[in-house]
């Protein structure tokens, strides 16, 4: 599913514009970006957890130069499910089976 997707889904069940689902969509979704760029998780209850994720530094070959390298500590963006979101997943695909 896409963004425009869900937003078009989110309209057609609800009393929304997609302009007004598009404006809170991306609200939401500024604001999950600006918090974990403050080093803060995102907890949403019920569905996961938003939370910035240490890489340790590592060694790699170059293909071409066969030289090893070292790629630096980093950080990416990670989420953990919730177990209550895992247990409604489990359902649908029992039903959808």
């Amino acid at each position: 599913m896409t963004k425009s997707e869900l937003i078009t889904v989110v309209s057609a069940k609800s009393d929304y514009t997609q302009e007004q689902v598009r404006a809170i969509v991306d609200c939401m979704l500024d604001e999950i970006v600006h918090r974990l760029a403050r080093g803060e998780e995102v907890t949403i209850s019920g569905f996961g957890r938003f939370e910035m994720r240490k890489r340790r530094e590592k060694h790699f070959v170059n293909p071409k130069t066969k030289d090893v390298q070292l790629l630096a500590v980093s950080e990416t963006p990670g989420f953990k499910a919730s177990g209550k979101l895992k247990q409604k997943i489990k359902e649908s695909q029992k039903k959808t089976r």
